[in-house]
């Protein structure tokens, strides 16, 4: 929300790699319409979608 002062990691934070729940250089993000978050991993050559929700956030 806008102004919040917490957050919380949605993707990543499974350090580098090339397994799904690991980036290598992400270098974009966008979410669309439906508020699933795409990002686009570049040393994997790859973009990744994931369907945000408060029970799980893996692609």
């Amino acid at each position: 929300s806008k102004g919040a002062k917490e957050g919380s990691i949605v993707v990543g934070g499974n350090g580098e790699g090339e397994q799904p729940n690991q980036l290598s250089y992400p270098i974009g993000l966008l979410f669309d319409r439906q508020g699933h978050l795409y990002v686009a991993d570049h040393n994997n050559h790859r973009i990744l979608k994931f369907q945000i929700d408060s029970s799980n956030s893996s692609p």
